[in-house]
């Protein structure tokens, strides 16, 4: 009788915790907000103004409009962002004004020019002092951003700027990227806290949700959170790191389980970016509990130890550009479908500029029939290329990013197509049976009709090479059913990871056996978290 009558206890509250959403209370007003971008400290180039003004600028009744249902919040890359989420979560709650603010995003690369960031700061606080009287603010950003020159994380300023501007009583929201370099300075300044969930990331919406939630619920007093966090001395680990595959599937099942229990607000574990120059990388775990200090310091270590198992789960196997092709040759998923040669040392995804030439050049050296898809980034070729009529053949040199020294390769080939949209000019160029989409701006061709609007079928193609670890298999799931990592010598090398000397020891590339001794001094942190590469 007592153990039926729990187990009924149980199931209510966790009924009532799936369907509090934060009604009743005093009427709110929360400003939404966003500055998104992830950097990669080994590109060449940097990231200025204009690569957020060609993907995602907007403020005010725009940003409002952009987060309503029926409109794309991300124009281009996603229908639904964690603004959208957001405004639903405010909805639902009832009585809570949802302020837009300002949101700025762009395409992975490398670090923001001082001034590129000082534009971005002021835009949002700008449209804080604007906004009157709040009382929560919401942000989502990434967690691994990067500044010339400052010797803190980005997101730290911003965090403390935007707690500067609400009063006393106010409280203030985040959510962050999976791939988060987690510090004291993304976690004391804010009440509610939350990170992505799935990776790939398709869960944006839902993450936003779940952070307004929390928010609304903390400013009507209906739960009060408590964090706890542990810094793990770990890079590299955790096989592909996809949450629904092994290793990492059991880990993210288990977290997902932890919030069944209505005195834990969220539970969120942080897989580094790791292609920064930060001091103290590591992934991290974080646990917010509905005011009970030791539940939170009991799971945090908990969730810690269940990562750190995961440690010894290297990526995939790689291959060299011309093993990728033999493979591909050889291949018999490819009746099925295009291969697909992700060219893991210049993921654009992961902040790489894109010009990655190697592949180019082994097609060049023996094409072996294949029919493949390459996208380039190389902005003086598209610039030399701009006054050839299509159909014109031409001798051309590959030469790819300006000063990411990539091998030149000289091809006969014929100027076939052109397009152009938010991500700059592109110009498809045949050689042989293979494509080459040589762009002016770093190329992310995550979605098949990257190749559509250059005339091109992608059921047709023997190997199609992306630029992206994750997000492209939302797009490829009924096309690819292969996909094959290429190494090579560019600003996503593991190679170069793994070399890397830290300030603290860390795995793989030193053999720590124990991350409870790191943990304190890597949340600590150093003053100076950048440096040169």
């Amino acid at each position: 009788m007592v153990a039926d009558l729990k187990a009924k206890v149980q199931v209510k509250l966790r009924i009532m915790w799936h369907l509090d959403l934060g009604r009743g209370g005093r009427p709110l007003r929360i400003g939404y907000g966003r500055i998104f971008h992830e950097a990669n400290a080994f590109s060449p180039l940097l990231t200025e103004r204009d690569n957020f003004e060609r993907l995602h600028t907007l403020d005010g009744e725009a940003l409002h409009q952009a987060t309503e249902l029926l409109h794309p919040e991300l124009a281009s890359f996603m229908p639904h962002g964690e603004l959208t989420g957001f405004r639903q979560a405010a909805r639902l709650a009832g009585g809570v004004e949802a302020v837009p603010l300002f949101s700025a995003m762009s395409v992975p690369g490398g670090p923001l020019s001082r001034s590129c960031f000082a534009w971005l700061l002021e835009r949002l606080l700008s449209s804080i002092d604007r906004a009157g009287p709040l009382d929560g603010i919401y942000l989502a950003l990434h967690g691994s951003m990067q500044v010339e020159g400052l010797h803190e994380p980005p997101e730290a300023v911003i965090l403390r700027e935007a707690r500067a501007r609400l009063s006393p009583s106010g409280r203030l929201a985040v959510s962050y990227d999976l791939h988060a370099n987690l510090s004291h300075g993304l976690v004391d300044p804010v009440d509610v806290l939350i990170a992505y969930r799935s990776n790939p990331h398709w869960d944006l919406a839902p993450t936003g949700f779940r952070a307004g939630n929390r928010l609304i619920r903390t400013l009507r007093g209906r739960c009060s959170p408590v964090h706890a966090w542990r810094k793990l001395p770990l890079i590299l680990g955790g096989g592909a790191t996809i949450d629904f595959l092994p290793p990492m599937r059991s880990v993210f099942r288990w977290m997902k389980g932890l919030e069944e229990n209505p005195r834990v607000l969220s539970a969120s574990l942080f897989m580094v970016h790791p292609y920064t120059t930060a001091e103290d990388l590591g992934w991290a775990v974080h646990v917010c509990t509905d005011g009970d200090e030791a539940l939170a310091d009991q799971l945090a270590e908990q969730l810690a130890d269940r990562a750190w198992e995961q440690r010894t789960e290297q990526p995939p196997l790689a291959y060299t550009p011309g093993e990728a092709l033999d493979r591909v040759v050889s291949s018999r998923w490819r009746r099925l479908g295009p291969i697909t040669l992700v060219d893991g040392d210049d993921i654009v995804g992961a902040g790489a500029p894109g010009g990655n030439t190697h592949i180019v050049q082994a097609l060049a050296r023996d094409h072996r029939g294949l029919k493949v898809l390459v996208p380039v980034h190389d902005p003086a070729l598209v610039a030399e290329l701009e006054g050839s009529p299509e159909g014109t053949r031409r001798r051309v040199i590959l030469r790819g990013t300006p000063g990411y020294g990539m091998p030149e390769v000289e091809l006969e080939a014929t100027v076939s197509h052109r397009a152009q949209g938010e991500m700059g000019r592109v110009i498809r160029l045949d050689v042989w049976n293979f494509h080459i989409a040589v762009s002016d701006t770093p190329p992310l061709p995550i979605h098949p009709s990257y190749w559509s609007k250059l005339g091109l079928n992608v059921r047709a193609a023997d190997a199609i090479v992306q630029k992206n670890f994750f997000h492209y298999r939302m797009f490829y799931l009924t096309l690819s059913f292969e996909h094959l990592l290429v190494r090579s010598d560019g600003a996503t090398s593991l190679e170069r990871v793994r070399m890397r000397r830290y300030r603290i020891p860390c795995y793989p590339g030193a053999p720590v056996s124990d991350w409870r001794r790191a943990d304190p001094e890597l949340r600590r942190g150093k003053q100076g978290a950048a440096h040169s590469p």
